[in-house]
């Protein structure tokens, strides 16, 4: 079945372009979760309506290219204004986002029922960044995203030493003489074009999951940064394949959304060391552990032999974690580093 869709040229279009959306926005959204500013995206994606009906409204055409910049404008001004209202009110930055969220989208809607009469046949198109039409996207559409992409993949390898450190350590950061409105400008900037360019494909709405669903489901596979960003891009990459193939009779935006995030909560469960199931798993483990060596661990933390059968003492000895000298039982250091690893959880792992 895939195979006949894959011979379909209008479906390997579609495909490269979700693909490759993915790709980029699990590599920005590892980056936003770190910063704890997963919202943003979201606020951005729906602050870009407005900006799509003004350009149509002032250029009369509702292209790609004339789209992606009044999206582009409207994100600049939104952050704007979160920054200023952050700046001189006491109102908390998750109010702040909620409130730009929903007021410029609700702006954008005035603004399309406001041309519904007079858009014509351009109606139709505006209304699929609600929700994104990805089987509509044409061969210049995908180039001027992949354009657009390349751009941000380009922006993120070379300043990928000053993201890292801005994210985990700003002062440091800072004290090293560089500056941190700079690059909080160019993280901001690249989150402005991935979201921009996405919402064709998936729409203003669904766009914010994409964005975070990849680099969430990777958090919880790795504690590394560079280990992260490669989960996220392979999560990103699988979810716009598989929607795109599962959702090519459906809508496709919605779809990738779903996979992406039936991966997170895959990785909820199974993930090594945070998942649910493994957690489980790990703590019948540690129990097994616990009762198999105890004698191990009673000798550690008494020093004596008491309590421990005589069978459990052949054992120990036998697996070289206990020395039997005239008579007198003491650990090994196979057996120390045996009881630290058991008392350390990394017995998980075996």
């Amino acid at each position: 079945m895939w195979a006949e869709l894959l011979s379909s040229y209008t479906v390997r279009i579609v495909l490269m372009g979700t693909v490759l959306l993915g790709i980029v926005s699990g590599i920005i959204g590892v980056f936003l979760t770190l910063k704890k500013q997963s919202l943003v995206g979201d606020a951005l994606s729906h602050s870009a309506l407005p900006g799509v009906v003004l350009a149509y409204i002032i250029m009369q055409q509702s292209s790609l290219v004339v789209s992606v910049i009044g999206a582009i404008l409207a994100s600049i001004f939104a952050l704007f204004l979160m920054n200023i209202i952050k700046k001189y009110s006491k109102i908390k930055n998750d109010a702040i986002l909620a409130i730009i969220l929903s007021g410029l989208f609700g702006f954008g809607q005035v603004l399309l029922s406001a041309i519904r009469d007079t858009a014509g046949q351009d109606q139709a198109r505006l209304n699929t960044f609600i929700f994104g039409q990805a089987a509509t996207m044409s061969v210049e559409d995908i180039f001027f995203l992949v354009i657009i992409l390349t751009f941000v993949l380009l922006l993120v390898m070379l300043f990928w030493r000053h993201i890292k450190l801005f994210i985990f350590n700003r002062e440091f950061y800072q004290s090293l003489g560089f500056s941190g409105k700079l690059i909080n400008i160019i993280l901001n900037s690249i989150v402005v074009l991935v979201v921009v360019s996405g919402i064709q494909t998936v729409g203003v709405i669904l766009m914010s999951a994409l964005l975070i669903a990849p680099g969430v489901a990777a958090r919880l596979w790795s504690n590394r940064l560079g280990t992260n960003v490669i989960i996220a891009t392979f999560f990103g990459a699988l979810s716009g394949f598989l929607g795109t193939m599962f959702g090519i009779n459906m809508a496709t935006g919605p779809v990738i959304v779903i996979v992406a995030t039936s991966i997170v909560i895959m990785s909820l469960l199974f993930a090594p060391r945070t998942g649910f199931i493994w957690s489980k798993i790990a703590e019948k483990i540690h129990k097994f552990q616990i009762n198999k060596y105890h004698g191990l661990i009673h000798f550690f933390e008494t020093g004596h032999t008491k309590e421990i059968s005589k069978d459990s003492l052949d054992f120990f000895i036998e697996k070289g974690y206990f020395i039997l000298e005239d008579g007198i039982y003491d650990l090994s250091s196979k057996g120390k580093e045996k009881v630290y690893k058991i008392m350390a959880g990394e017995f998980k792992w075996i």
